[in-house]
Order: C-alpha cells, then sequence, then structure tokens
C-alpha cells in the first residue's frame, strides 16, 4: 500500500527528497524530525484498515504520535519552523476529530485534508533545513536545548 497508487508515489518522493536534505544537511531538531516523519510515513500504512468507511484510529494513533514527538521538539528547542509544523500536524488531528464527531463527512475530503495538512508539516521540515543550511552557525546556538 506504499506506492499503490501516483499520488503515493509523488508522496514518497516529496518525503524523501526533504526529509534526505534534513538528514543530510538538518541540524539535530531537523534531523529528528525528518526520522520520525520517515517512521509515521512506515507505521501509517500498517495500521490503515482498509474495510472502515470513516475514521481510520489506527492512523489517527500515528498522527497524535508523531504529533506529540514534534511538539516535544519545539517545546525543547528554538526552532521556529517546528511550531508550524506542529500546528500543521495539529490540524491534521483535528480533520480526524472532525470525522469523529461527524461521520457523514464525506470520506475523500478526509483523506485530502490529511494529505494537505502531511505535505505543510513537510514543507516546514524543508525551510527549516534551509535556514539551518544557510545559517548553520546562528541555527546551532538557537538550537541548544532550553534550560529550566
Amino acid at each position: 500500500m506504499y506506492f499503490a497508487v501516483l499520488p503515493q508515489q509523488i508522496w514518497f518522493a516529496a518525503m524523501v527528497l526533504v526529509s534526505g536534505a534534513a538528514l543530510w544537511r538538518g541540524g539535530a531538531p531537523e534531523k529528528q524530525a525528518a526520522v520520525a516523519n520517515l517512521a509515521a510515513w512506515f507505521l501509517t500504512p500498517l495500521t490503515y484498515d482498509a474495510d472502515a468507511p470513516g475514521l481510520q484510529w489506527g492512523v489517527l494513533g500515528v498522527d497524535a504520535l508523531f504529533l506529540g514527538y514534534l511538539l516535544w521538539l519545539a517545546l525543547t528547542t528554538n526552532r521556529l519552523w517546528l511550531l508550524f509544523a506542529t500546528a500543521f500536524q495539529l490540524l491534521g488531528i483535528l480533520t480526524h476529530l472532525a470525522m469523529a464527531a461527524d461521520s457523514n463527512v464525506p470520506a475523500l475530503p478526509y483523506r485530502w485534508g490529511l494529505v494537505i495538512w502531511s505535505y505543510l508539516v513537510l514543507a516546514a521540515l524543508g525551510v527549516g533545513t534551509l535556514i539551518h543550511r544557510r545559517h548553520p552557525l546562528r541555527a546551532e546556538a538557537v538550537s541548544s536545548p532550553t534550560r529550566r
């Protein structure tokens, strides 16, 4: 199910390109987010239930774990792009919850909504990697964990 249709193949290409760039040129937060993104991509089809017509509880669980990890990164580093990535992931969770609240939401807008938010999380990671690549010393000073 990872590469069954063209949109999945396009997503895979974009994800590999952005995550690969983050792993190659990003700082620690970019690399950690890239690995978490790849893990979420790998786990999502394993939790997808093709027989369920509405809300995908397994996908919601994977997305919630990814949201939690992005939130933790956003709170423990000073990377601005993580705030955007976390917000976009939260919007994905809210899309799941909209489906849970109203089962009359059509499946296609539900799934496309999740795709849109996923691409925006990926875009935030890409922007964060570009910023780090252009200003590595400033970004590394900013990314040091906050002390409490």
